[in-house]
């Protein structure tokens, strides 16, 4: 039986809604956990729509800054990948 390092193991994070409140003027949302890799493991939607990154919005460890702030009741979702011995 072979054994396999735990720190591949991945946790995937499906519509989680991050902390913050979106009322028209506030751009940064904190995520539960920080992102594996913010280029190619966080998906970010507003209302359902996948937003570009960069275009729209920026990561950094595990706060979402959008460009332009979601406005008020807009529903912000994220889907993200992080390494399971990082939590």
């Amino acid at each position: 039986m072979s054994r396999v390092d735990a720190k591949f193991l991945k946790k995937f994070f499906v519509d989680e809604t991050p902390s913050g409140t979106v009322n028209g003027s506030n751009t940064a949302f904190t995520l539960s956990q920080t992102p594996f890799d913010t280029d190619d493991s966080v998906q970010v939607f507003l209302d359902g729509v996948g937003q570009p990154r960069v275009t729209d919005y920026t990561i950094s460890g595990s706060t979402v800054t959008f460009v332009v702030a979601p406005a008020n009741a807009q529903i912000v979702r994220v889907n993200y990948v992080m390494l399971q011995g990082e939590d």
